[in-house]
């Protein structure tokens, strides 16, 4: 990977880190508002919130990262790596096949490691880890798939990527 290459990757990983922190705040803010302390069991608990958290997370830095590097693969922006392995060419398959695990390994997490705070969380704690923990998610999420991208082979149109080319004749 090249100077430019690495660069470009840390830049996406930062704004794909920032977005899903703001998303996760106002997601935070809209679902447990007013609430203080929240609950961390309950239906309408931080447990529950798990799941559409992670997913949403892990299927916007996968989706819009990989969308922005084949774009600008295709118009030279960025130097595409050589091919490695064969992952999903649709974009939303792909995304799909990596925000669905994440988001059950996450909550699984969640329901193992939630209750040992205790029945509740002051909001501002809540609304602070909520924030760390998609900043995280979304960087690690983002960074995956930036490499993913440079290293993919598409055809023109098949996923939404009309400006790209078909690698395999380089």
């Amino acid at each position: 990977m090249t100077a430019a290459q690495r660069r470009y990757r840390r830049i996406e990983t930062a704004i794909g880190a920032t977005i899903s922190a703001v998303l996760s705040v106002v997601f935070m803010l809209l679902i447990f508002g007013g609430r203080d302390p929240v609950a961390v069991r309950d239906w309408d608990g931080l447990i529950v919130d798990a799941f559409p958290q992670s997913l949403m997370i892990a299927l916007m830095a996968t989706l819009v990262p990989t969308l922005l590097t084949r774009r600008r693969v295709a118009v030279g922006a960025v130097a595409p790596l050589p091919p490695r392995d064969r992952r999903p060419r649709h974009v939303m398959v792909r995304s799909l096949m990596v925000a669905l695990p994440i988001a059950v390994v996450a909550t699984a997490a969640h329901v193992v490691i939630l209750p040992l705070v205790g029945g509740a969380v002051p909001f501002a704690t809540a609304l602070g880890c909520k924030a760390l923990y998609g900043a995280l998610l979304g960087a690690v999420v983002a960074r995956w798939a930036v490499t993913a991208a440079l290293t993919d082979r598409f055809t023109p149109g098949h996923d939404g990527t009309a400006a790209a080319t078909d690698r395999r004749d380089a």
